[in-house]
């Protein structure tokens, strides 16, 4: 098999996306049994940092020259010991069921590694050239708190190009068909969205060990019925990977001039995805997501993701509704 396939690295962030759904899972349970509110943070901090910690140390230890990119530092962690010491307590009582894809996975063994895993994928700065993992380490913070959607991302770029990603989905219910924000299935296992560019997208349930079957998500319908088209403005996620599985059909949040620019592991990984099955991602002007500026997609305003076949009607449309708001007339080229 060729070296540069990146079937390791699609199984390392596999089985790596698993182990961080169960330890975001353990923080949802102290959310039930009353030890933090909804309302109280405390719960998202701890599921990213400890997840990150999960992610950042599989990646490192398989792949000890990549840049890896996430969202958290320790500086919260490094002021707050009793909180570092909460994340190091969900890292250490988390395990797979399977041996080897634990020792495959080369977790943290103390407090201290496990802040210096944070650090490693806090500190990251991308760019254009290189080996680049981008993690979010619970993507909805909203849906995490409300027990929602959320996402556990991971995603490879090389040379500034999406090459894999693998998106854990804990709450997703994929039999209700079309789906819809309230279709939320918290006692099934989740299912996890990956794929390797060129190879299509695949969908296969979430486990606690090794890697249940996986099965190749359908292709968008290349002559689709516009006027049954389902429109989603905005999500508790960011990431265009949810319509890969009918929750949408065209995703087009829209932020507010002046708002600051997203991060890029809110949207690497989901364009991907979203193409395999075909699809396509661009910014409200029809530019194309550069994904190679460091930490935030400053040279983006917004995205559309559609089917490629009526994507650039869509632009256009969304243009000339964009066209009445004065607001926009500097970020938006008009038609």
């Amino acid at each position: 098999m060729a070296s540069n396939d990146f079937s390791k690295e699609l199984h390392l962030a596999e089985i790596a996306v698993q182990k961080a759904v169960l330890v975001t899972k353990k923080v949802l349970q102290l959310v039930a049994k009353g030890e933090h509110t909804k309302k109280d943070n405390t719960s998202v901090s701890l599921a990213d940092f400890a997840a990150q910690a999960l992610l950042v140390a599989a990646i490192h230890s398989n792949f000890p020259d990549d840049t890896i990119i996430s969202e958290e530092d320790t500086a919260l962690l490094r002021e707050k010991p009793g909180l570092a010491a909460k994340v190091w307590n969900l890292v250490d009582a988390t395990r797979l069921d399977d041996a080897d894809s634990e020792a495959f996975l080369h977790s943290p063994k103390s407090q201290e590694e496990t802040l210096q895993s944070i650090n490693r994928g806090g500190q990251g700065f991308g760019g254009s050239k290189g080996r680049v993992w981008f993690i979010d380490p619970a993507d909805g913070t909203k849906g995490f708190l409300n027990q929602g959607r959320y996402v556990v991302c991971v995603i490879l770029m090389v040379d500034g190009e999406e090459k894999m990603a693998a998106f854990g989905c804990p709450h997703l219910d994929v039999e209700a068909g079309k789906l819809s924000e309230s279709d939320v299935h918290l006692d099934g296992p989740g299912y996890l969205i990956s794929a390797i560019r060129g190879q299509g997208a695949r969908i296969r349930p979430l486990g606690k060990g090794i890697l249940e079957p996986s099965w190749l998500l359908p292709r968008l319908d290349e002559q689709p019925n516009t006027a049954s088209l389902r429109f989603c403005e905005n999500t508790k996620t960011t990431t265009p990977q949810f319509a890969d599985v009918g929750f949408s059909d065209i995703v087009l949040p829209t932020p507010l001039p002046g708002d600051p620019p997203a991060h890029i592991w809110d949207h690497a990984g989901g364009i991907m995805l979203f193409e395999e099955v075909g699809g396509k991602v661009t910014d409200l002007n029809g530019k194309p997501l550069l994904l190679t500026t460091g930490r935030d997609l400053t040279e983006n305003f917004g995205f559309i993701a559609a089917p490629a076949s009526i994507h650039a009607r869509v632009v256009e449309a969304a243009k000339k509704v964009f066209a009445d708001y004065p607001e926009y007339s500097q970020i938006i080229t008009q038609v």
